[in-house]
């Protein structure tokens, strides 16, 4: 996973095969959202907001942005990410 902008990090998401606006993102066991949230949002604001999107740059898949519950780095926050 890789920062983007501001509070947003990206990642590529290889399987998910269900509707992309009805993912639903955990931070250990507490839900994150809100969900399908404006990119701009994602990065200005943060606090657990995500999206997950199609980019139709991206060959793989969908892309889920992201932010933690408390903006800190996802990757080194010890904590454990879930999407179903």
């Amino acid at each position: 996973m890789h920062l983007y902008q501001g509070h947003a990090y990206l990642l590529p998401v290889k399987y998910f095969d269900r509707p992309l606006e009805a993912a639903k993102l955990y931070e250990d066991d507490k839900l994150l959202g809100p969900a399908n949230s404006p990119q701009q949002e994602i990065i200005d604001k943060g606090q657990g907001r995500y999206w997950l999107y199609r980019d139709i740059s991206n060959y793989f898949g969908p892309v889920l942005m992201l932010s933690s519950s408390d903006n800190t780095d996802p990757n080194t926050n010890g904590r454990k990410y879930r999407l179903e």
